[in-house]
């Protein structure tokens, strides 16, 4: 069976002057069969296609000590929560922190973190938005990130998750397209379906009111 015949989500999309209907329908067309919208009210007028899911996200920013209330605020909701990564104080802020969902595109991660990271269940994002819309020197310095960031993750057995943070429907990627982009800075064919799948997927999984922690289930 290939690979793209998962299910495939992405878990940063952002409305602006697209609406969340018009973003679902073109992100059904590209392959994917759901995504998270950040930071906006999904409500019953928001149409979907066929199989298809919408999911909330809050995307969280500021200081290290406003992370923290805004990641415990909004721990044991069903909101997906993203923190944008950025310098090791703030990175440390957001994987110490429990209950965060994903950290994206760390500037500066190291093994200190992505232990904690991992002790945390908190993912990696990687946004290959960045790839596309930067140039010259800007996306040299991101593939660096990514590279160093893949290298982590791989180490401590973290979750990844690829976005392209689309803001409108001309921003999507098909997940063929997201894995050849992924490739650019070494993850290989299996780790980017990984993260355009089965990662999110789990993620979904412990948003569930009958998850506990790992090991433990209701019955």
């Amino acid at each position: 069976m290939s690979l793209f015949n998962s299910r495939f989500y992405d878990f940063n999309v952002h409305k602006d002057s697209t609406s969340i209907t018009e973003l679902a329908f073109g992100a059904k067309k590209y392959g994917y069969c759901g995504i998270a919208i950040v930071n906006s009210a999904i409500t019953n007028e928001d149409k979907l296609p066929e199989d298809f899911s919408i999911y909330g996200s809050v995307e969280i920013s500021g200081k290290p000590s406003k992370l923290r209330e805004e990641i415990k605020k909004h721990k044991g909701t069903d909101a997906i929560l993203t923190v944008i990564g950025g310098d090791e104080e703030l990175n440390r802020a957001a994987v110490e922190t429990e209950g965060l969902d994903i950290l994206l595109q760390p500037a500066q991660f190291n093994n200190v973190l992505a232990k904690a990271a991992s002790d945390n269940s908190v993912a990696i994002g990687f946004n290959l938005g960045s790839l596309v819309r930067l140039r010259g020197e800007a996306r040299v310095r991101e593939l660096m990130i990514m590279r160093e960031n893949l290298k982590h993750a791989r180490k401590y057995d973290l979750r990844m998750i690829l976005t392209g943070t689309a803001r409108s429907i001309y921003d999507f990627r098909s997940p063929r397209e997201m894995a050849a982009i992924a490739g650019i800075f070494g993850m290989t064919k299996e780790e980017a379906v990984d993260a355009m799948s089965a990662a999110p997927l789990e993620i979904l999984r412990r948003k569930n009111p009958d998850y506990i922690q790992e090991g433990i289930e209701i019955l």
